[in-house]
């Protein structure tokens, strides 16, 4: 049985502030500013992140092998390099695909399942931990009319070759997102929000597992996987597709309708387009 597994940062334990832990700025340089400046001392815990990240992918690939997996692939789905993986700590067993941002690379039909680790909840989900849908100029995306996040896209284009989302571990309210188009699907939450607000920027109370704890329920839940994944289905949307995406701004949407032929201006800051292939308008 062959898995790929999608690493991303937002939903790792321990992971809370997105501008300390989830952000590279190459410009900038590694370690940007004098050490009287504690703006310019994220990377420190950029590299945290990354390693939590990498220890949460090694109990997935192990808790997969448990159960009988034969190969096992990650990819990180934080953006470009270094991304969400530190490949000094990855485990010997898994392969790593390395690609420039803009989704994932190298899957197939003969991959049995898509696994999700570190998952952050869709923009504007309640409760939802650094939430966002691909960038944070991003208010809403949909397909027919149905709010899609990050999970839901990932999940499609791996259906698409048949593959079912099994596991997903992360943010509650991804979990919660992951089970409404794969019921089936086995999910660990590792935190959640404590408020109703969501929240990417800004400080949100919040409550997670240790890391440790985690690790060990994403290994129980990749074993589970394995197990139930040739009877869970995979997540498919029959076209045409009516894409509509809501910007935060008119400058987004403006250079969506420059970016993408075929666009409908809904609103000042909404765009929508129906097709038979879908186009992620993002």
């Amino acid at each position: 049985m062959k898995i790929y597994i999608a690493v991303d940062l937002e939903g790792v334990a321990g992971v809370f502030s997105h501008g300390q832990q989830c952000q590279w700025k190459a410009g900038k340089g590694w370690k940007a500013k004098a050490p009287e400046s504690p703006t310019g001392w994220y990377a420190h815990y950029y590299e945290q992140a990354r390693r939590l990240a990498t220890e949460e992918l090694n109990a997935a690939v192990q808790g997969a092998l448990d159960a009988g997996a034969t190969e096992v692939w990650a990819w990180s789905a934080h953006g470009s390099f270094p991304g969400a993986i530190d490949i000094e700590l990855v485990h010997p067993e898994c392969q790593v695909v390395y690609a420039d941002e803009g989704g994932p690379m190298g899957h197939d039909r003969s991959f049995d399942a898509l696994f999700m680790v570190g998952q952050h909840p869709m923009a504007g989900a309640p409760y939802g931990r650094l939430a966002h849908s691909f960038h944070g100029g991003i208010v809403e995306f949909s397909v027919n009319g149905r709010a899609w996040g990050e999970t839901a896209a990932t999940a499609f284009e791996f259906g698409q070759f048949g593959a079912p989302l099994a596991l997903l571990s992360g943010d509650r309210a991804a979990c919660d997102e992951a089970v409404a188009i794969v019921p089936d699907v086995v999910t660990v939450p590792v935190m959640r929000g404590l408020t109703p607000q969501p929240n990417l920027l800004e400080p949100a109370a919040t409550v997670c597992l240790s890391p440790r704890k985690a690790r060990e329920q994403i290994r129980v839940g990749a074993a589970r996987a394995v197990e139930r994944c040739r009877a869970t289905p995979p997540f498919v949307v029959a076209p045409p597709y009516t894409v509509r995406t809501r910007f935060e701004s008119v400058a987004f949407a403006d250079r969506a309708m420059k970016t993408y032929p075929g666009l409908t201006r809904v609103d000042e800051t909404t765009v929508e387009k129906t097709a038979d292939e879908l186009e992620m308008i993002l």
